[in-house]
């Protein structure tokens, strides 16, 4: 029995002895970059404890315990009480302790009676075995990085959005973006008790690069839900039984093969008799508007789906008109269109990071009855001109496109969107000055007449595919003095919040220009400065002590890359010597699925992602002898045109996971009238995301990359469902707290949306098709589900 426990003890020491050799290593390497110095120590006692062991010695509790308690006087004073950093950085020291004092009664009794009694140890190693338990079931609760400080926020308008009917007849609710609804029928004390009202199966599965991303619209007795391959169906809001469904018939091109999504279809009435005494093609003024991802527009009657064949060519607009050779296969639509006031206003997708001489980015409104084109925008011509082009002429290229969806203010008759920059992204030496001028902005359009009221750029020059995408939020903001300011809310991929007078654009919360690093490879341009607003999220600059992984040893990983790459904050330029890290990165910050506001406490509530990439330019014939593969998205782009390809890659340790410190996605309760978080909570568990290709499924609320947005109600909540786990949740606006959660099949993506059907219930509604991007068939799913209380 002694020589088995011997053995056992023998081989702890072993393992203990060559794992803290390689520590040290990595400590001494780190130390070299100027890093910090307690892992090299720390690896050789961990070394001399494993030694210990071997040898029986007593000395190697001494180490051990010492070990421990320098580690955790390092660790609370690099990283405080922040309970995610402080895991990697105790736990692998507390087991060591656990183990050394476990081994205990097989060390030389001359020795172990200098150190400590065998009861002693005994007792210690169970207070040691308790706090690596405590920390573990820690990791079963969500650890806010901003508590809610009160329990209820003040009401400023106690009838907000009590006009705004029982519908959902727009993306963001209304035309405003706002994912407000006034219901309180699902509210805070019942919300509990939630059950699947119906489900619904579209039939289009979201395999081979298609992903549901839409939110659906409700309009008196019908739902409108399209799919990825932009089929709308109408769908019975009570009992989600099919009342008729059309197929656009999308072609396959090289563009959208891998890349179909329709993230939402517009409702408007036709209100205007037409001009020339023509009948319509259809009786009734009721129209859904949507788009393909071959590049069309298209105009159904909304009672009956019948394709309307008296807007555009028998019901279709062709949006390649007027952009070239270069258009097709890399031009098409995702996101959905804008209906209001007789215009049907649209922007639409470019590949990204291919080739110069990519298809313009024009905005182009049409008369929703007609189809005729009315005015077309593009940065080249800015607030100069909107006039359409003659038939026949094309658009310049490489302007900024706009593929999100615009906002619009009825009373002042503006239109809102945002833009991204010239592609390629990554190389700005080639940029027109119109681009650098557009990029990265929010620009006002009369509705009527595309003519430019403002714009305004939430980067000075973008090297990092930080397009603007998410939909501008409207909303009129109380001051302290009893006036109300028209403000348009625009979340950006940085992070950024700016908080802008829709009326001229001028901010309403300071935007202060402040430095960043101009190192840049000869031929490209960076700008000095760049806007920072007053309120942002997740936007803090790493520095070496945020990195973070599953133990010690990854985290060791991560710090010796951190060192490794350039870094002197946001906007680093890219260089071919060595990797640069982006943060935030380009996936976000806030991406396309925006955020919510209670209107009736003037509370922004946004999710967010989190994620650190890195990027490096490369020669193409160097990529090409790597074998790289040249995708849009992928970890390597040819960028054909300019001096260089870029390779990037997510900043991820050897086990799978980020390398920077959690959460990797949240939500957020933000106060707009004095710009402060009221709460900000992690978002998602890792239930669900697989690592290496294999899921955890444990509930730990780490917090996650999201996808889509919030939606908000008078009821106390917010609703989401965008996480990378399967579960739509319900959170406490006033605390951030989790209420509710009820499991999907699959992932989703998309913005949760809610009604008052005819039979008196209020629905929320979600739409699930499989978490973001998994590069797999798996786990894909086509389901709408509506809940009610019973």
């Amino acid at each position: 029995m002694n020589n088995s426990r011997n053995i056992v003890v023998t081989i702890i020491g072993a393992a203990l002895l060559l794992l803290g050799l390689g520590l040290a290593a990595g400590g001494a390497y780190l130390i070299s970059l100027g890093g910090s110095w307690f892992y090299l120590p720390a690896g050789l006692a961990m070394a001399a404890s494993g030694l210990g062991l071997i040898r029986q010695k007593g000395w190697a509790l001494y180490v051990a315990w010492a070990l421990l308690i320098v580690s955790l006087i390092w660790a609370f004073s690099e990283v405080g009480t922040d309970f995610w950093q402080l895991v990697p950085r105790t736990v692998t020291f507390l087991v060591v302790a656990l183990l050394v004092t476990l081994s205990a009664p097989t060390l030389r009794k001359a020795d172990l009676g200098r150190v400590i009694s065998c009861k002693l140890a005994a007792g210690v190693s169970a207070v040691l075995a308790i706090g690596i338990i405590a920390i573990f079931a820690g990791m079963f609760r969500p650890h806010p990085e901003v508590e809610a400080t009160a329990d209820k926020v003040p009401v400023l308008d106690e009838k907000a959005a009590d006009d705004s009917g029982n519908d959902w007849t727009a993306y963001g609710r209304n035309t405003g973006g706002q994912r407000f609804a006034q219901f309180d029928q699902i509210n805070t004390t019942n919300v509990k008790d939630l059950k699947v009202a119906w489900t619904y199966h579209t039939g289009d599965l979201a395999i081979n690069g298609s992903e549901y991303q839409t939110t659906p619209l409700k309009v008196g007795n019908t739902m409108y839900v399209c799919t990825p391959l932009n089929k709308v169906i109408a769908l019975d809001p009570v009992t989600g039984k099919e009342k008729w469904r059309f197929d656009p018939k999308i072609e396959e091109t090289s563009g959208n093969k891998t890349w179909k999504r329709c993230r939402g279809v517009a409702y408007t009435e036709l209100s205007e008799a037409p001009q020339d005494g023509t009948q319509p093609a259809i009786a009734g003024n009721k129209r859904i508007i949507s788009t393909t991802n071959d590049g069309r527009i298209f105009s159904l009657d909304a009672e009956t789906g019948k394709l309307d064949e008296s807007f555009g060519d028998k019901g279709f607009v062709n949006l390649l008109n007027g952009l070239g050779p270069t258009a097709h296969g890399s031009y098409y639509l995702t996101s959905a269109p804008l209906a209001a006031d007789g215009v049907v206003m649209v922007g639409g997708k470019l590949n990204d990071n291919l080739t110069t001489g990519e298809a313009s980015g024009v905005v182009r409104g049409y008369d929703s009855r007609s189809g005729k084109l009315l005015w077309a925008w593009d940065a080249s011509r800015g607030a100069k001109d909107s006039t359409p082009l003659p038939e026949g002429e094309i658009y310049p290229i490489e302007t900024p496109n706009f593929w999100g969806t615009a906002a619009y203010d009825a009373k002042l008759g503006i239109a809102y969107f945002p833009t991204g920059n010239q592609t390629p992204d990554f190389w700005t030496g080639n940029r027109h000055p119109y681009s650098d001028e557009y990029n990265d902005s929010v620009v006002a359009v009369e509705l009527k007449t595309g003519k430019e009221v403002w714009h305004f750029r939430t980067a000075n020059q973008d090297q990092f595919d930080y397009d603007v995408s998410s939909q501008p939020i409207l909303y009129d903001m109380p001051g302290k003095d009893g006036t109300v300011t028209p403000v348009l809310i625009q979340l950006t991929k940085r992070g950024q919040v700016f908080v802008l007078d829709r009326r001229t654009g001028k901010p309403v919360v300071e935007v202060e220009q402040r430095k960043v690093s101009t190192d840049a490879m000869p031929g490209m341009k960076v700008a000095e400065t760049q806007p920072y607003s007053a309120i942002s999220v997740g936007t803090k600059a790493l520095k070496e002590s945020d990195m973070w992984g599953a133990s010690i040893f990854d985290q060791l990983y991560c710090r010796v890359q951190f060192k490794e790459m350039r870094w002197e904050g946001e906007f680093t330029p890219l260089s071919d010597k060595k990797r640069t890290l982006i943060y935030p990165g380009y996936y976000g910050g806030f991406n396309w699925g925006g955020g919510a506001i209670d209107v009736s406490t003037g509370t922004l509530i946004v999710n967010d992602i989190r994620m650190a990439q890195w990027g490096q330019f490369i020669k193409r014939e160097d990529a090409d002898a790597r074998g790289l593969q040249a995708t849009t998205e992928g970890e390597y782009s040819e960028q054909l045109g300019t001096p260089w390809g870029v390779e990037r890659g997510m900043f991820i340790s050897p086990l799978g996971v980020p390398c920077f410190k959690p959460p990797f996605g949240s939500m957020t309760a933000i106060d707009l009238a004095t710009g402060k978080t009221r709460w900000q909570v992690p978002m998602g568990t890792i239930k669900d995301a697989p690592i290496h290709g294999v899921a955890p499924g444990l509930d730990i609320p780490l917090g996650m990359p999201t996808m889509g947005g919030p939606l908000v109600t008078k009821g106390g909540l917010t609703f989401f469902h965008g996480s990378l786990d399967y579960y739509v949740r319900a959170l406490d606006n006033n605390t951030g707290k989790e209420l509710w959660r009820g499991r999907l099949p699959v992932g989703g993506q998309g913005a949760p949306m809610t009604y008052i059907g005819e039979d008196g219930k209020q629905y929320i509604v979600v739409v699930a098709g499989g978490a973001t991007r998994t590069g797999t068939n798996d786990n894909r799913g086509d389901d709408v589900i509506a809940y009610a209380l019973p």
